[in-house]
């Protein structure tokens, strides 16, 4: 029994110094484990904050020790750890939301987007030229291009811009009329940009285009009607006698117009007239002077004298106006010895003095014809001798 006892005092000890050694060992290396995962921790810390990845359209303002350093752009940017700083600015985000109406979300962000972006101006009530209160909402399309401007040159930028476009929304439609703002939209669009441009661009605001959303006309009521009325009824008397005037005008010009050409067609018809006159008389002469001329050869060839072919026309003119008589006696100038011959005559057949017991003694034609030739020569030298 006491040999058991002194075997199991022996190994006490031993046993304490194994579980001595086996919690220091286990101590020695929780504090290894601990300064590892303290120095990995203070160097993801250290490595996290010494650089920012700024993605492409945005932009980054850098503060050191509370001064501004340098604006960080898209890529892979360093900075020193826990003494650069990036520095937060307070916007108005405008949105469009889901049922399609225009949300304003204010928030506070250091990366600042440099596309094209909205601004949205609340309603404001300005006052026209004749005295029309209106509501009018106006949207802003704009791109930050300097960013620093933007950061330190005004305290509130979005106080700054809606005050600065009420005060030009004032001026604009002051001074103009109801009529006319509603129909100079455009016109007003592209004098607010010039003017915004101007203004906002010392904050480092280049402002694109402006929208004017709403132009909504407050407490005119019967005023307003009357007036619209009226105005209507203006331009509809304007128009009439616009109307009346030009239809008046083309009336004169077309009148105009018939006149001068029924002036150059009586003109033109007078010339032809005068042309066919002439013509025509020069057809005559040219007629009368061929036949002149056939009737000098048929007179040259018949060996007539010209006073023999005057009398002879002279005679047939004579001879067809006494036809036309009306107490039917008729005065004919012929030669009366010619005729006084064939009479005498006559009594030699169909007189006292002709055969009673036989027939009548009958004249032949050749008789006849010869007697007139004898009649006809007795009266041509009847005719020449009362010439000569």
């Amino acid at each position: 029994m006491s040999g058991v006892a002194l075997s199991a005092a022996s190994a006490e000890p031993e046993q304490l110094h194994g579980r001595l050694l086996q919690e220091v060992d286990g101590a020695a290396l929780g504090g290894v484990l601990g300064a590892f995962f303290a120095f990995l921790f203070v160097f993801l810390l250290i490595f996290l904050n010494s650089f920012y990845i700024v993605r492409q359209a945005e932009g980054m303002i850098i503060e050191r020790f509370g001064k501004f350093h340098k604006v960080m752009y898209s890529g892979w940017n360093w900075v020193f750890p826990f003494i650069d700083q990036p520095r937060s600015i307070t916007w108005r985000k405008t949105q469009i939301g889901v049922g399609g109406n225009l949300e304003d979300q204010t928030i506070e962000a250091t990366r600042i987007d440099l596309r094209e972006s909205m601004f949205n101006f609340m309603k404001q009530e300005v006052y026209t030229r004749d005295t029309v209160l209106l509501d009018v909402n106006s949207l802003m399309f704009y791109r930050i291009f300097d960013i620093k401007k933007a950061a330190y040159e005004v305290e509130d930028l979005q106080s700054a811009l809606s005050n600065t476009a009420q005060t030009q929304l004032k001026e604009v439609f002051g001074k103009m009329t109801f009529s006319e703002a509603l129909a100079s939209q455009r016109a007003i669009n592209d004098h607010l940009v010039q003017q915004f441009s101007k203004l906002f661009l010392g904050w480092g605001i280049h402002v694109e285009r402006m929208e004017l959303l709403d132009l909504v006309p407050k407490s005119i009521g019967e005023a307003m009607k009357k007036q619209m009325i009226a105005e209507r009824q203006r331009r509809g008397d304007f128009i009439i006698s616009e109307g009346k005037k030009s239809a008046m005008k083309l009336e004169a010009e077309g009148s105009m117009k018939v006149q001068i050409n029924m002036g150059i067609a009586e003109q033109q018809k007078t010339r032809k007239i005068s042309e066919g006159e002439k013509d025509a008389k020069i057809e005559l002469a040219r007629a009368e002077r061929t036949a002149l001329d056939e009737l000098g050869n048929a007179m040259r060839e018949d060996k007539v004298r010209q006073s023999d072919y005057m009398l002879s026309q002279r005679y047939n003119d004579l001879v067809y106006v006494c036809a036309d008589v009306s107490d039917k006696t008729i005065y004919l100038p012929y030669e009366a010895a010619s005729l006084g011959g064939i009479i005498n005559t006559l009594h030699l057949t169909y007189g006292q003095e002709g055969p009673r017991t036989g027939p009548p003694k009958r004249v032949t034609t050749s008789q006849i014809d010869a007697q007139m030739a004898q009649a006809e020569s007795a009266a041509a030298a009847g005719d020449d001798s009362a010439l000569d």
